[in-house]
């Protein structure tokens, strides 16, 4: 049975071979904690055609990042707040694929998380190392 994160991640309409959930998702996905939004790494092609054709606004925040009309996802080229600054062409060969949705694998997050080392990035990284360790 389709999770309810993938159902909604479909509800995007994504072509396929042009995004990867990133983010936390993989943690809902695996049951390690719940998620709350969708974050996609996007193609430079999708990225356009979603703020220029599909209503998604630049994140007033986030400059080079878009959110969806709804507020539910939002979209990045490149994983800019890493040290590798990661593009999808670069990670999508690495994704972890349920139901034919792209997710980041649990080892590029737990790296992520090591770079920002924000408080919650820090229990991330534990509530991943405990997951590993069974």
């Amino acid at each position: 049975m389709e999770s309810d994160y993938i159902t909604r991640v479909k509800a995007l309409q994504l072509p396929e071979g042009q995004y990867m959930i990133c983010g936390s998702a993989i943690l809902e996905l695996l049951g390690i904690r719940k998620a709350g939004d969708i974050d996609v790494l996007v193609s430079p092609e999708l990225f356009v055609e979603l703020e220029t054709n599909r209503g998604w606004v630049r994140h007033p925040k986030y400059p080079t990042t878009i959110d969806d009309p709804h507020h539910t996802a939002g979209a990045k080229q490149s994983l800019d707040f890493m040290r590798e600054n990661y593009s999808l062409e670069e990670l999508l060969p690495k994704a972890y694929v349920q139901d034919g949705v792209p997710f980041m694998s649990l080892q590029t997050l737990k790296e992520a998380k090591e770079q920002l080392r924000r408080e919650k990035d820090l229990r991330d990284i534990q509530l991943i190392d405990e997951y590993l360790s069974k």
